[in-house]
């Protein structure tokens, strides 16, 4: 039985930097309340102002209704998800492995969350790293297309440790 590379406890919208522990996420999240109260475009965000998220960093498009395209993976979210840039992900995929109906499970999340015009806070276990209490963080942040359509999410990862709990 392949293992879980990540389990998600709970998840809920965020409005202040002040709701997160990672640098990464707070980083982000100030840069998208920035243009409050619109949501931003794709187009507005350019890697080469955020070179401290790069690591971090995970841009996730909206293919269809039910399919959704990693598109920008750093090293941390690579480290996680351990998805390849450009792998689908649906929510009609094939749940035979564990790994399968993960995929599922998140694009069924992102369906969900690009209903909502928030950002949210993750919050879960990473079991892969087979230590106890390794926890992580993420954020999504929706981003709108040149019509002014949620298409993308945008987001940073990080690692809690015993210090950030």
């Amino acid at each position: 039985m392949t293992k879980t590379r990540y389990e998600v406890l709970k998840y809920y919208p965020v409005t202040s930097p002040d709701e997160l522990i990672g640098l990464s996420n707070k980083t982000l999240l100030e840069w998208w309340l920035s243009f409050a109260p619109n949501i931003p475009f794709k187009s507005d965000f350019d890697i080469l102002d955020h070179i401290d998220l790069v690591s971090d960093i995970f841009l996730v498009k909206r293919l269809s209704d039910t399919d959704y395209e990693f598109r920008v993976h750093g090293e941390s979210a690579h480290n996680i998800f351990d998805d390849n840039i450009g792998k689908t992900i649906s929510t009609n995929g094939p749940e035979t492995t564990e790994k399968e109906r993960e995929d599922v499970r998140l694009a069924r999340y992102y369906t969900e969350f690009l209903k909502q015009s928030h950002c949210f806070r993750n919050e879960g276990n990473l079991p892969f790293l087979k230590k106890e209490h390794i926890r992580f963080e993420s954020l999504d942040c929706p981003l709108l297309d040149e019509d002014k359509n949620p298409i993308y999410i945008i987001g940073t990862i990080a690692i809690l440790d015993d210090k950030n709990h």
